[in-house]
């Protein structure tokens, strides 16, 4: 699998992880806890890169609720 390396896609999904660190007002993913276990899926070359995705962080906590 090829991953981009872009600070705008999701390393997990490879979608739009809507990122807006560098506004103003901040971004969405200031104030989010990615769960450790998603952490610790994002190949090591994309680490420090870009954030996990809302839809990402929703599905996996959707997943949990289902156990």
């Amino acid at each position: 699998m090829t991953y981009k390396n872009d600070t705008s896609i999701c390393p997990l999904c490879q979608q739009s992880n809507r990122c807006d660190v560098k506004a103003s007002t901040g971004c969405w993913c200031l104030n989010t806890q990615v769960p450790q276990a998603l952490l610790a899926k994002i190949p090591a070359h994309l680490k420090g890169v870009s954030c996990v995705c809302n839809a990402c962080i929703a599905r996996y906590q959707r997943q949990q609720s289902l156990k």
